[in-house]
Order: structure tokens, then C-alpha cells, then sequence
């Protein structure tokens, strides 16, 4: 940076060339921070690798370079007054015509070498599915066929796609290599021979499934080829497992590698577990191909069908303590219009549920159950809800678009159908107990954050 230095945010450090350009510009108002000493050997070193890099740039004769970057490392192996740190020597540079190590072949490897990925296993690259750049389909098939151990994340498996993935596969079979693989059935999206046939001919494959169709957290695609050899890589964008997809898709994926960005991959392996041992994702059991059909099945029906088969579902830790607090606004402080404020996809519809069963549970009323959304959609979703945690397949009707309405109940009803139906004057203003109205900061008083009303009838806590 040499010329005057522009307004805006930066993260960077102070050195001697970005001091004297501020003290030139005394009409700049620069606001520093601390450097935390956790901070330091990451960011330092950082600073260092640019200034490096640059200078090696600069410097026009190769052999230059190789000397250049060993007496870096002489300085840091222990200069005269200081401590010894005589293990770095051994990192000095070899001079010679081939300075890359490129691969150890495993002992009896029958192949010519071991098949490698076009693009780097040190840098990071970005595919946009442009013609210029390998397919993602034949990288990732080079990817798993030198890996150590997969794991992969995919809210959906098409057979278009494993067919064109089967190769590499049936490779990680060969060499028993440990694959984990965590998918969905969110909208009867995934076709159920393709799981049956990676968990009934892969041995090594491990499946965990949400059985939720109608409602996923799980949006992500993402690859993780471990290696032994320390360099791992993963791709992480916008790819399925389907035929588009991995060919000729304008698909963004980022391949991020161990060397260049390890922290993503830190990051990564741990998410992994967390969704791993979640209890939103079941093991798939090969000799029961069943209930994951018929999850695909029901959720490929338009009209949010009953389900066949119910989850173990229970609250997570957070939404019991939403439950908690919920029970304790009503008995001590007779609070019964009570507000449920989270982020989009924390489950307010799961709690209110869980909320709604423990009401019926408690209260010796008739508790009639009065559920309004404004799209059908979310009332389909909240229908399956309710019908999972009270474990019952008959439980609700749906007023909204071509759904109609008998016995009035346990009603799911879209905001617009309430409106022309006039539903307060067909049942009257006291006939629910217990009444959601959901993602209600789309009403005329807007919230700022989604959110849950509930109301209660006070005499059912009496």
C-alpha cells in the first residue's frame, strides 16, 4: 500500500511501510485493536508467508529462492542468545531436479500410481460447473479413489447420480475403505433404490436417514475425503447427488484442502459428528428398506397424507426448556397468550406440539385445537407434526386450498379460509382450547423475528 490509504474496515497488521503511510495522513482517523497472544502464531506467520512469498517472487534465479527460504529456517532453528529449536534444520529445502513428493505407493499396488484429482491437493479452487474446469463428477471420483476414510452430506440421492459415482464406490468397497453417509427424505426427493443398493452391496457404508419429510434442517452438500497422509480435502457448495448435478450443472462447490484451509476442515469433521450422533438422523437398516418408502412415498403425496410409520420424536434441550417455561408463564403467573420467539428452522412448530400434548395430557378438557398459518404448505407440515408427536393418523383436518373441513376439532386452517369461511361465527368465539397461530410477523403488526403465539383457556388450568 503506497498511496493514500482508503476509508472502510480492515483486519490486518501494523507494520513499519502502513505506520509511516498513516502518519502521513493526519486527517485519517484509524481505529486499532488488540492482537490476543492465542492470535499471534496464526496471524504472524501469515505476515510472514506473504512477505516471503513476495520476495521469492522477486528473486529471479531458482536457486536463489531454495537458499533464500533455508536461512529463514536457519534463523528460526536457533540463533546465537537464544533458544535451540535444532528439529527445524531437518525442514531445509533438498536442492534438486525433482523436489515434490507426489505419492507413496502402498505396498503391492498393482496400478501404475496412485489416481489423483487435476486440481491441487495444497490450494483451495472454487468449480462453477464451467466447461474450462474438470467436472466435479470426475474430481470427486479421483477424490475417492486416494481417500482414507468418507464421510458425506447430501439432502438428497438421486440414481442418476450414484450411477455416475458407482466406480468410485465400488473402489472404497475394494480397498474396505469406511464411508458415512447422512441424507433425508425431505420432499420424496431421494430415490429409495439408490439407498437400498449402497447399504445392500457396500459393506463398508454407513447410512443415518431423517425419516421427516415434510421439514428438514438439513439443506448442506458437502464431501469429506480423509487421507492418512494428512493431505484431506473436501467440497462444499450446492451439489446433490443427481446426474445434473455432478455433470453438466451450474453447481458451486468449493474444494477446500488440509493445507490450505485447515480450520474449514476442523470445523467440518466436527459438525459431522454433531449430525451423526444426532437423533434426527436414524441408521438405516439394510433389511428394512420399508420405512424409509414409505417416507418417500408420503411426502411425494400432494395432500400431506397420515403417516405410516411414527418417530420416536423428543425435544431437544432447548425446546424443553421453552416447554418449561411455558407450563411454569401459565400455573404461577397466569399468563395464557404466551409468545414463542426462535430463528427459522428451530422447531417452534415441534414445540408447540409437544406443547399441545402435554395440554391434553394435564387438563381435563375436551382441548379442541385451532392451528392457523397463512400457507398451506406449513399447515401441511404442522399436520404431520401434531400427528407424529400425539402418535395418532387420523388426528386433524386441513382447511385450506381444496381441503375442506367436517367435524371442526382439531382444525389446520390456512388464514385465508378463516377469513371467507367466517369460522368464528360457524363454531362460535369460545369453541377452542388451545389455539397457534403461526409464523404470526406476517400479521399487520409485523414482528421483526418469526415467531408463535399460543392461547389457552384459563379454565383448563383451574
Amino acid at each position: 500500500m503506497t498511496s493514500r490509504p482508503s476509508p472502510g474496515i480492515y483486519d490486518t497488521l501494523l507494520d513499519q511501510t502502513l505506520t509511516d503511510l498513516l502518519a502521513r495522513y493526519p486527517e485519517l482517523r484509524p481505529l486499532f485493536g488488540k492482537l490476543e497472544s492465542e492470535e499471534q502464531p496464526s496471524r504472524y506467520a501469515e505476515f510472514v508467508s506473504q512477505v516471503l512469498k513476495q520476495a521469492l517472487l522477486e528473486e529471479p534465479y531458482p536457486e536463489r529462492r531454495r537458499v533464500l527460504c533455508n536461512r529463514v529456517i536457519d534463523l528460526l532453528s536457533g540463533p546465537a542468545g537464544t533458544t535451540s529449536k535444532s528439529h527445524l534444520e531437518n525442514r531445509k529445502l533438498i536442492p534438486g531436479p525433482k523436489q515434490l513428493l507426489l505419492e507413496i505407493t502402498p505396498p503391492h499396488y498393482a496400478g501404475s500410481g496412485i489416481p489423483r484429482p487435476r486440481t491441487s491437493m495444497v490450494e483451495s479452487s472454487l468449480f462453477t460447473g464451467s466447461p474450462r474446469e474438470p467436472q466435479l463428477v470426475q474430481e470427486l471420483l479421483e477424490e475417492m479413489r486416494s481417500a482414507d476414510a468418507v464421510d458425506i452430506l447430501v439432502s438428497f440421492i438421486k440414481w442418476s447420480g450414484l450411477r455416475v459415482l458407482m466406480p468410485g464406490f465400488e473402489d472404497l468397497k475394494e480397498r474396505r475403505v469406511p464411508v458415512r453417509l447422512i441424507t433425508t427424505s425431505y420432499m420424496g426427493a431421494s430415490d429409495a433404490p439408490a439407498i437400498e443398493w449402497l447399504a445392500r452391496e457396500l459393506p463398508n457404508v454407513q447410512i443415518r436417514i431423517s425419516y421427516d419429510s415434510q421439514r428438514t434442517r438439513l439443506h448442506a452438500k458437502a464431501w469429506h475425503f480423509r487421507r492418512d497422509s494428512g493431505f484431506s480435502t473436501a467440497y462444499i457448495g450446492s451439489a446433490n447427488m443427481s446426474h445434473a448435478a455432478m455433470t453438466s450443472g451450474l453447481e458451486w462447490n468449493l474444494k477446500v484442502t488440509s493445507q490450505d484451509l485447515g480450520h474449514i476442515l476442523e470445523k467440518f469433521s466436527a459438525e459431522f459428528e454433531t449430525y451423526w450422533h444426532s437423533r434426527e438422523f436414524l441408521p438405516y437398516d439394510a433389511a428394512d428398506p420399508v420405512p424409509f418408502r414409505q417416507a418417500i412415498a408420503r411426502a411425494r403425496k400432494p395432500d400431506g397424507a397420515s403417516p405410516a410409520v411414527f418417530f420416536d420424536l423428543q425435544p431437544h434441550p432447548f425446546q424443553e426448556r421453552i416447554l418449561e417455561k411455558l407450563t411454569l408463564e401459565r400455573t404461577r403467573h397466569q399468563y395464557f397468550k404466551n409468545l414463542v420467539i426462535a430463528a427459522t428452522g428451530k422447531g417452534k412448530t415441534v414445540i408447540a406440539a409437544f406443547d399441545y400434548q402435554r395440554f391434553r395430557r394435564e387438563n381435563r378438557c375436551q382441548a379442541r385445537l385451532l392451528f392457523i398459518a397463512h400457507r398451506q404448505e406449513i399447515l401441511e407440515q404442522a399436520l404431520f407434526t401434531f400427528r407424529q408427536v400425539i402418535r395418532d393418523a387420523n388426528f386433524g383436518e386441513l382447511l385450506a386450498g381444496s381441503h375442506d373441513a367436517v367435524r371442526m376439532e382439531y382444525l389446520f386452517c390456512s388464514i385465508q379460509m378463516m377469513t371467507s369461511r367466517q369460522l368464528w361465527k360457524q363454531v362460535g368465539s369460545s369453541f377452542y382450547d388451545y389455539i397457534v397461530v403461526d409464523e404470526a410477523h406476517h400479521g399487520t403488526a409485523a414482528a421483526i423475528v418469526p415467531c408463535l403465539i399460543i392461547l389457552t383457556r384459563r379454565s383448563c388450568w383451574a
